[in-house]
């Protein structure tokens, strides 16, 4: 449950980062703030598919016990 709570968290900022990094562009700001921001929502965007991954594996070992 505790990862499930970080995925909500890291999914929920990761929408509104995309929604800034949306609101920079439409405002032609600066480059290299655009493209700090195009990173660290890709580095996040590969955490949470590792959280999801690790879910999926939780909840098949899980299943396969039972």
């Amino acid at each position: 449950m505790k990862n499930y709570k970080i995925y909500c968290d890291l999914k929920s900022d990761l929408a509104k980062k995309k929604r800034l990094l949306s609101n920079l562009k439409k405002a032609v700001a600066n480059e290299q703030e655009v493209l700090s921001l195009e990173i660290e929502i890709e580095e996040e965007l590969n955490a949470l598919n590792m959280i999801f991954n690790h879910l999926i594996l939780q909840h098949s070992s899980r299943s396969e016990m039972v």
